[in-house]
């Protein structure tokens, strides 16, 4: 009875990542929409010089998102790795489990993160690829 707080606290938290996972998932469906849209226009030769300095403006944000991401993700690891040995050392196996998926809910947002910010920059860089060709 006297580990209730920790645990409501290690679940709270995993409540507000997965609701922070949410979030970031309908943000980036949004994102999405507009390339898809983009697409769309591209294909009809419809893109008009706000399209494409929209996709260029953007497809420089991708990028350095995307890096600032990967870089982000490849050092949480290690701190990650870290702080779930220290979890399972000094708490026993159960108590440990329960504060691990506030862990595991954390990487997953880090991953989906960097995975999301490289998609679409992949998006863009395509879409800036043909309109090069077309402004030539």
């Amino acid at each position: 009875m006297d580990n209730l707080p920790i645990q409501f606290a290690s679940n709270f938290i995993s409540i507000i990542l997965v609701g922070v996972l949410i979030y970031t998932f309908l943000k980036h469906k949004k994102g999405m929409d507009v390339i898809v849209k983009l697409g769309e226009l591209k294909e009809q030769n419809l893109l008009t010089q706000d399209d494409i300095s929209y996709i260029n403006e953007n497809e420089k944000e991708y990028k350095e998102k995307s890096e600032k991401a990967d870089a982000l993700a490849k050092l949480l690891m290690p701190i990650f790795i870290l702080i779930v040995g220290v979890l399972f050392i000094y708490l026993p196996t159960s108590e440990a489990m329960i504060h691990l998926n506030a862990f595991v809910v954390a990487f997953i947002l880090v991953q989906l993160n960097k995975i999301n910010k490289k998609n679409t920059y992949t998006l863009l860089k395509e879409l800036k690829k043909p309109v090069k060709k077309e402004e030539n």
